[in-house]
């Protein structure tokens, strides 16, 4: 940007007057750079505050495979440009790590089994644990550095310990898919977007002349395009089982031909029209059997998840949790019990659409203790227990 023609600072309560605030000590810091604005903002906010700050970005989409990759997405090429052109301006290192191959065997193929088994997955979760939390983490390690990233999440003091926490701005909650975080990790994380709304990084990003502070947020998976699942399985080559949507009553409405194309929950583009709403109430991988009802067949009282991750030390845990099923749902009370490698709830209210490859989210209050993959729905209309290795996507033998 050209000093001689700034351009107006966006309308934004507080950006014209915010001063950054400057760090007590200064420490070595890597910023997970995706090329977006909340991992730029953090880059700058953290140079301010007096950091020795380096930017790394992680190239993680492959270009063969059936992974299908959409331009100005996160993890795209351009990302990577934006990422560095960031650093250029900020006058920091910039490092690019090629992590496409583990991506595609630990995010990309396990997401493509799961559907093909009637499974609802969420890659961001092995993204993040695996590869940004796994990889990254070890960078900064071997730099002798924390690791800040630009989600919306804080850092807190829990019972004589970090721990992660719900930002200020509920509306871009990240918590949920950080539940797989070690707890040794947590002491090294830096969440600064934690008490910063979107908005005013923006405003702050454009006043100090970052070049991408008008850029859109990402919104989708990064290898989905137009959020179309089915299209990205099917390239992939997969094979998921076709055959019937059927009543609860056993009557059978329409054949179909692909279990990809549905999920616990679902109302829209179920292909049936009956004068009722219905929903999808489960998926059978392995007889292609899709089971629709009304929506208050949705419902069940207990879950199981595995494996058990905890961001807090299991024995921190209060007897009275609140667990949260899907990204988007609020967290409901439930009592907590673990079973084998993983745990269960008996939830104190009933919840809707609970889908295996979910994850169930535990948490104090704002605070985030751990959690794990539904891979059990134990009562409601349709109970249905389903193998860890099919929830994760792993190969099935």
């Amino acid at each position: 940007m050209d000093p001689s023609c700034p351009l107006p600072v966006l309308d934004v309560d507080g950006a014209e007057s915010f001063v950054f605030p400057r760090a007590a000590r200064a420490e070595k810091v890597v910023v997970a750079m995706s090329g977006g604005v909340d991992s730029a903002f953090v880059a700058l906010y953290l140079k301010k505050a007096g950091h020795d700050v380096t930017g790394v970005t992680l190239r993680l989409a492959p270009e063969t495979g059936g992974l299908v990759r959409r331009e100005g997405r996160c993890c795209s090429a351009d990302d990577m440009t934006d990422a560095r052109q960031v650093c250029d301006q900020l006058g920091i290192p910039f490092f690019a790590i090629d992590a496409r191959d583990r991506f595609y065997d630990e995010v990309f193929l396990p997401f493509v089994r799961a559907y093909e088994h009637g499974v609802t997955p969420i890659p961001c979760l092995a993204c993040n644990h695996v590869v940004k939390f796994g990889d990254l983490q070890l960078t900064a390690q071997r730099l002798g550095a924390k690791l800040a990233t630009g989600h919306y999440a804080r850092i807190v003091e829990y019972k004589g310990t970090k721990a992660i926490a719900r930002p200020d701005d509920r509306s871009r909650d990240q918590t949920y898919y950080l539940y797989g975080t070690p707890h040794e990790h947590v002491e090294q994380l830096l969440f600064p977007l934690g008490d910063i709304e979107k908005p005013v990084a923006r405003a702050l990003l454009q006043r100090e002349g970052i070049h991408i502070f008008q850029k859109p947020d990402s919104q989708e998976i990064c290898f989905v395009p137009d959020g179309d699942h089915a299209k990205v399985i099917e390239k992939a080559g997969a094979q998921p089982t076709a055959g019937e949507v059927v009543e609860l009553s056993g009557n059978v409405l329409r054949a179909h031909d692909g279990v990809h194309k549905f999920t616990v929950g679902q109302r829209r583009g179920i292909g049936v029209g009956t004068g009722k709403k219905l929903y999808v109430l489960d998926v059978d991988g392995g007889s292609g059997r899709v089971t629709v009802g009304e929506k208050d067949a949705l419902s069940c009282t207990k879950l199981r998840a595995a494996p058990l991750s905890c961001a807090v030390p299991r024995e921190l845990w209060p007897d009275e949790v609140s667990v949260q099923i899907r990204a988007r749902h609020r967290a409901v009370k439930g009592r907590l019990h673990e079973a084998g490698d993983g745990f269960e709830v008996t939830f104190d209210a009933p919840v809707d659409a609970v889908a295996p490859g979910q994850a169930a989210v535990v948490y104090d209050g704002d605070v985030l203790l751990g959690g794990g993959l539904i891979v059990a729905r134990l009562d409601g209309a349709l109970p249905r227990t389903l193998s860890a290795d099919v929830v994760t996507g792993r190969p099935v033998t």
